[in-house]
């Protein structure tokens, strides 16, 4: 099921003021695809998930579900499943009841399983009754996100990682058009969050079922994500597939809101076709631009490093670990730049090194952050 936004907007009227939480956010989902909408808090993804949910309401512009207008269609007709934060699990209910809950409870999902039944029975030559056909679907969905051995168990006798995934049957078991999950990790504690983020890849791949994720987490949208969808204060920044975003941002905010460690800022100045930096020249540009101030991006991974003169002149200080990565706290005049440490060449505090760019790593940015020129 292809999702398709166009000039989505959402406006929130107060006592003095209007916010206008997402601004004219037009965008394609593609059937199948596993999206992540990814910003900061407060950026406008959750209220998007929303309008498309049919939670919130519609200030401007259309949702479309395949060739669809649902704008204005309810929530309970839309066909979509939605996982929110706290899991809104039904404390008093087991796992099993807690799934089978809208297959019981809600009107038009009975309806249609009722059909979907007799459907079965008549293609199988079975007599199954409701109940017995809602248990096939919960073991089904069960199964898929493998808790078929909690199904007596309430939801405080289960892990974060167990209820997520509860929430996550109770959601597909009513076989949505759409699946949604809002910082649906958000609760789990590291460990938890990197293994149920890979459930989470793995169900969507088993299942095929269109899905949007909304996170601040980079880390979890660019592991698992067909596509990312970046929103800054309401409006879409840029869209694709995640490591395309990560190479080749189009502007200052998606360069500095993806990567870990950030991004090297620096400024520098065109002058004549040639870029400086401290006053003295470092390149040649590879296109004509009008000379002008800019701000210099380089992530530490792009650095490439020689004792020799030749290049970018920085002093280097403090060499320390990240995780898996190790880097060289340089100082280039006021600033201080992160590079990737090469083993091949160890160096010490105080000593000069000489700085080149990998192929494309180096970025241009206008005084608005927009970018001018990435080679």
């Amino acid at each position: 099921m292809q999702v398709r936004l166009d000039n989505l907007t959402k406006r929130f009227t107060g006592d003095n003021d209007t916010v206008t939480a997402v601004d004219h956010l037009s965008l394609t989902i593609p059937s199948g695809e596993l999206v992540g909408f990814l910003g900061p808090s407060g950026c406008g993804k959750t209220t998007a998930l929303y309008m498309i949910a049919g939670i919130h309401t519609v200030s401007e512009g259309k949702v479309f579900f395949d060739d669809e207008d649902v704008t204005n269609v309810p929530p309970d007709k839309r066909g979509v499943g939605i996982v929110f934060q706290n899991y809104a699990l039904y404390p008093h209910l087991n796992v099993y009841e807690n799934i089978a809950f809208p297959l019981l409870n809600s009107k038009g999902i009975k309806k249609k399983f009722i059909e979907e039944m007799d459907r079965y029975n008549r293609d199988h030559g079975s007599r199954l009754n409701y109940k017995q056909f809602v248990e096939m679907q919960v073991m089904d969905i069960a199964k898929l996100v493998e808790i078929d051995s909690l199904l007596k168990r309430k939801p405080s006798e289960l892990s974060g990682g167990q209820q997520q995934r509860v929430a996550i049957a109770r959601a597909l078991v009513k076989k949505p058009r759409i699946l949604l999950l809002d910082e649906p990790l958000s609760n789990l504690d590291a460990r938890l969050r990197l293994q149920t983020r890979e459930e989470i890849r793995k169900i969507q791949k088993r299942t095929g079922i269109t899905t949007i994720f909304v996170t601040h987490d980079q880390e979890e949208a660019l592991s698992i994500c067909d596509k990312i969808v970046l929103i800054r204060n309401g409006v879409l920044q840029q869209v694709g597939a995640p490591q395309e975003v990560f190479d080749y941002p189009v502007n200052l905010f998606a360069a500095t809101f993806l990567g870990t460690p950030p991004i090297n800022l620096f400024p520098g100045r065109i002058d004549n076709g040639r870029l400086v930096v401290n006053r003295i020249v470092w390149k040649t540009l590879s296109q004509d631009l009008p000379d002008q101030d800019v701000t210099i991006g380089v992530r530490s991974e792009c650095f490439r490093y020689k004792m020799e003169p030749g290049g970018l002149e920085v002093t280097a200080g403090e060499v320390s670990r990240i995780g898996s990565a190790t880097t060289i706290t340089a100082n280039l005049g006021k600033f201080e730049i992160k590079v990737m440490h090469d083993y091949a060449l160890p160096v010490k505090g105080g000593e000069k090194i000489y700085l080149s760019v990998v192929p494309d790593g180096l970025i241009l940015f206008d005084g608005d952050g927009k970018k001018l020129l990435q080679w």
